[in-house]
């Protein structure tokens, strides 16, 4: 993998974090504004209880990113986390470094009392479903809805 560094965010990356949640969200199109992007990840930042994101840094600069929700569920009987994003830029990917960060997400979760962590995957991301399925993951059978507020 090289020299890859993952920790924490935290101020100095956040536009660094907004770019490449942008580049994901441009990636999966969905439509998001950057500064609606930049809102959440000030906020995440700002109020640990409400979750955390890490970063993957390497000579490239910021090169990955995780970004992680808090949630309370009558499913996991509490405390769970939300993986909402997991990103590595393109030419850095298979190089262990998805991997590496989301065993750093199990970590921090667990550290952080969650009985669980839930994502989902776009349906036509195989290599994503590899990942999850390899660390232990496994489908629900429903589907998930949204409505904007």
């Amino acid at each position: 993998m090289g020299e890859i560094d993952i920790r924490s965010a935290s101020a100095e990356n956040v536009e660094s974090v907004a770019g490449l949640l942008m580049k994901q969200l441009d990636e999966h199109r969905i439509d998001a504004a950057l500064d609606a992007v930049r809102l959440a990840v000030d906020g995440m930042l700002a109020d640990p209880s409400r979750g955390f994101i890490l970063v993957a840094l390497s000579g490239k600069g910021t090169v990955g990113v995780a970004y992680v929700s808090f949630t309370w569920t009558l499913e996991h009987g509490g405390k769970s986390a939300w993986l909402e994003e997991l990103y590595v830029v393109p030419d850095q990917r298979d190089r262990g470094i998805g991997r590496a960060m989301l065993q750093g997400v199990l970590q921090r979760a667990r550290e952080n009392g969650c009985a669980a962590v839930d994502l989902e995957v776009d349906t036509q991301h195989a290599r994503a479903e590899r990942l999850y399925a390899r660390e232990g993951f496994k489908p629900h059978t429903r589907n998930r809805w949204v409505r904007a507020l």
